[in-house]
């Protein structure tokens, strides 16, 4: 059985370094590469769709055959990479491999339970459109070619991006409007000289319809070939619509560009509001404790997934860039509900300390947000810090957090241990910075009462070093401890020399 967990120990930790990776790409809004890539995605599959769409309804020409084949191609292998991303981000599988097997010690019926909710998402809509999409690449499903035209379905993970095109759509309507209006002068103008230069001379230009196209074309710098200048005239004005036609498009470029960035600016300096959000964690004020929670939070296998927001009057250089931030004042109810706390999973309010205020008065503005997010969500987890212990016993007598922290309590008590036996400081680094602690229900493993020594023989390498018994915390428990199905182990991974 140790053989067994083993292995699946290993093969979490490269499950979890793939989880990481794709998230980072797949689904960490507030990453700049999770924006880059799903722009480059939704580009290469969007034009995939078009070209498949040619290719059903007129024949793609095939001088340019093999280009368009190896373009859809591409976005097929991208369909891939991401199906397989999301397919590993469906659930920590490995981790509930080894809870399941701790529990029925069968591997078979382990792998049973495992595969649930893998299984949940192959059958979800995105999934089957994506695999849909992609079984023409097997040579006997050649003629399923019509279905990855369903691939146009699967935009809708794109969603966010036609959104934020919209919103910059909107906020540079002005200047827009300006390059159209700019863009269709030039358009004109360039084709009644070229129609005047070219249409006694060329063929191709009859019409001043046939002047405009061309223009077009060239202006676009697409150049189909089907119509060419003959005279030197026509050739330098040819050469002064394409120049024209960059420069345009550049200016055209570069206000959506700084456009868009700005719009991320804003994300990240707090301007937006984050209703959408669910399940998230919000820290309500910032200090100097803040960067490490976070650091904390993003390097826990369980939670790095969680969206981290955080609500504060003055924008920090020291926040994270994994974090969104909200500007505004965390005492204020709007404030809260634009950040959507009712569909939060835990709210951490910091001591935030300010000029002009003295620690009573932090710490009443630690009371009132805890106060304000216990009438808006009841039931979120709330973790409080307090700098006085009277006003942190105070508010614990009132319950207004589920937790509440003293700011500098545990350092004083590790540092005065550490004076009393020097080697005890390694001992408490140690558990504080590399040792594993997770705390698993009893009925994961057990479904009935079982004594400490029986559930050590189904943990395997996991060592138990404390146990809850409803609010009760027993630190190392006696072997002869029987646990019920509703009690807490505190487990430790396997021992290793520091």
């Amino acid at each position: 059985m140790n053989r067994t967990l083993r292995l699946i120990k290993r093969l979490k930790k490269v499950e979890l370094a793939l989880a990481r990776f794709y998230y980072k790409l797949l689904e960490d809004s507030s990453s700049t590469v999770f924006y880059l890539y799903n722009l480059f995605s939704f580009t290469v599959i969007t034009l995939s769709v078009v070209l498949i769409l040619l290719d059903f309804f007129r024949e793609i020409p095939e001088p340019i055959k093999p280009i368009t084949d190896r373009i859809v191609d591409f976005a097929t292998a991208i369909i891939i990479f991401e199906w397989v991303g999301r397919f590993i981000l469906a659930s920590d599988f490995f981790d509930d491999l080894e809870i399941n097997y701790f529990k029925y010690g069968s591997l078979r019926l382990a792998l049973k339970k495992a595969l649930r909710p893998k299984w949940e998402y192959v059958k979800s809509f995105y999934s089957v459109i994506d695999i849909l999409s992609v079984l023409y690449i097997f040579q006997p499903l050649r003629l399923l070619r019509i279905f990855a035209l369903l691939r146009v379905f699967r935009l809708g993970f794109y969603r966010f991006l036609l959104e934020g095109f919209v919103t910059v759509f909107k906020e540079n309507l002005t200047q827009l409007a300006f390059l159209v209006i700019i863009f269709s002068i030039f358009l004109l103008v360039m084709s009644f000289w070229i129609f005047n230069l070219e249409h006694a001379a060329n063929e191709g230009i009859n019409t001043f319809f046939d002047a405009l196209y061309f223009t077009f074309i060239s202006l676009t710098t697409v150049g189909y070939g089907d119509i060419t200048p003959v005279t030197p005239e026509g050739r330098m004005a040819v050469m002064l619509t394409v120049a024209g036609g960059v420069g345009l498009f550049s200016l055209f470029t570069a206000v959506m560009s700084s456009g868009f960035i700005e719009y991320l600016e804003r994300i990240r300096s707090g301007m937006i509001e984050f209703k959408t959000l669910k399940g998230h964690i919000v820290i309500c004020g910032w200090n100097e404790t803040g960067k490490y929670i976070v650091k904390e939070i993003k390097e826990n296998p369980k939670l790095f997934r969680k969206h981290i927001v955080v609500v504060t009057e003055e924008v920090d250089e020291s926040i994270p860039k994994e974090c969104f931030v909200k500007r505004g004042d965390p005492t204020k109810e709007d404030v809260l509900l634009s950040v959507n706390v009712p569909e939060a999973d835990l709210v951490i309010i910091l001591a935030e300390k300010k000029e002009m205020l003295n620690e009573d008065t932090i710490d009443a503005r630690s009371s009132l947000v805890a106060l304000l997010v216990r009438s808006l969500a009841p039931r979120v987890f709330v973790i409080a810090e307090y700098l006085k212990e009277e006003n942190a016993v105070a508010a614990r007598k009132r319950r207004l957090a589920n937790k509440i922290i003293i700011a500098g309590e545990y350092l004083g008590k590790i540092i005065g241990k550490s004076v009393i036996q020097p080697k005890s400081l390694e001992v408490f680094e140690e558990l504080l910075e590399d040792v594993a602690m997770r705390i698993y229900p009893v009925k994961e493993f057990s479904d009935r009462p079982i004594t400490l020594k029986e559930l050590l023989e189904r943990l395997g390498y996991l060592k138990v070093v404390a146990v809850y018994k409803g609010r009760k915390l027993v630190v190392v428990p006696p072997l002869s401890m029987v646990l019920q199905p509703e009690d807490e182990v505190v487990v430790l991974d396997e021992a290793r020399e520091v």
